[in-house]
């Protein structure tokens, strides 16, 4: 990645969503079907064919429409990026989050890839700072510490991981300044060795007459 580019998830993503959405979805759809047949077969009732179509048929077809509207929505809505100085993400088609992190704080940098994303042979980046506690449930799956930020769906996802990584390994934890021989004070200098000196000799003479 370069720095200070910007950049999305690969178009996969929208691939992805729309599958889950189906896997999710289509044995609803099975279900107030066979309710449909079932009432057809044995019952034959208008009242129960009505509250089949209100209750079942009208709330999965406005569901599956809303989302297959609100997936391309979000995938333009996300927009990623490295600094000199910290990562960037941003995404929310209505409710914007944006994260901006310090290298300095980033602890822990982890990838994940559920068996649909490897099949398309895309993944997410989870980028955790310390003491980040954050809700569970995060992209890594039920149960899991979610992370500060996250590169979701990425293509070249563990070269991205790999990039971050070797940016916080030469940058200083929690921005403390590494001392070095220029930046230290001349704790030696001659003036202080003199006083030093002086001081000694003061001591010497309090001492030899008690």
């Amino acid at each position: 990645m370069n720095i200070g580019e910007p950049f999305h998830p690969n178009p996969k993503m929208l691939a992805l969503y729309t599958i889950y959405l189906f896997v999710f979805i289509l044995p609803l759809y099975a279900l107030t079907t066979a309710f449909l047949v079932i009432n057809f077969l044995y019952f034959q009732d208008m009242i129960a064919y009505i509250l089949i179509i209100l209750v079942g048929y009208v709330p999965l077809v406005v569901s599956t429409l809303f989302t297959l509207y609100w997936i391309p929505k979000f995938y333009k809505s996300i927009t990623y990026c490295l600094t000199e100085s910290e990562v960037r993400a941003e995404m929310g088609v209505w409710w914007k989050e944006r994260h901006a992190i310090p290298y300095s704080r980033i602890m822990n940098v982890d990838t994940i890839q559920g068996p649909i994303s490897r099949k398309l042979k895309i993944g997410t980046v989870d980028i955790y700072t310390a003491g980040y506690t954050g809700q569970g449930g995060g992209s890594g799956g039920p149960k899991t510490r979610r992370s500060e930020a996250a590169f979701i769906h990425i293509e070249n996802f563990l070269e991205l991981r790999e990039d971050v990584l070797n940016i916080v390994k030469g940058r200083p934890l929690f921005g403390q300044i590494a001392a070095t021989p220029a930046s230290m004070p001349a704790v030696a200098s001659p003036e202080l060795l003199e006083e030093v000196k002086q001081i000694r000799v003061l001591l010497e003479k309090l001492d030899s007459k008690r």
